[in-house]
């Protein structure tokens, strides 16, 4: 049996001029919100995935990272998650980062992969309640390395 690793992924917090955060509609799973997030390919550098990865997801890469966090997070995926990704790994470790959009940029779905079908800034302190309880630990630590509060 061939043991499974965490895959490598990076998770782009984007927040505005009032302090509100993005958040994107699941395509395949309407009603769950999440960050954007994705792999970190071989030989790339986490900057680098985040850059690629926020193109992909968001259809924007028109944007600066205002902090990285200094340790990643990790969760497993549920055992009865079946997606191409939970087949392959036992769950992700995350390198957060803290980012803005650049002035008159933003996220475009006609741009995306489609991963997501809608955007929406939320307040921080509800950005949780909208998150799968799986992911939720994940994302109090990244909030609060990123000096977020979301209480």
């Amino acid at each position: 049996m061939i043991q499974k690793i965490f895959r490598q992924s990076v998770v782009g917090l984007f927040v505005n001029e009032s302090g509100n955060i993005l958040l994107g509609e699941r395509s395949d799973a309407p009603g769950a919100w999440q960050l954007p997030q994705g792999g970190i390919d071989t030989g790339e550098t986490p900057e680098a995935a985040l850059g690629r990865e926020m193109h992909e997801e968001i259809g924007s890469a028109d944007f600066r990272i205002i902090k990285r966090a200094s340790e990643t997070c990790r969760y497993e995926f549920p055992v009865n998650l079946d997606s191409p990704v939970a087949r392959k790994y036992l769950g992700q470790e995350q390198t957060w980062f803290l980012v803005q959009f650049n002035q008159n940029a933003g996220p475009d779905i006609a741009k995306s992969d489609q991963e997501f079908r809608a955007f929406r800034w939320a307040a921080p302190s509800t950005v949780l309640e909208e998150i799968i309880d799986w992911k939720r630990t994940c994302y109090e630590k990244g909030f609060k390395q990123l000096g977020i509060h979301i209480r």
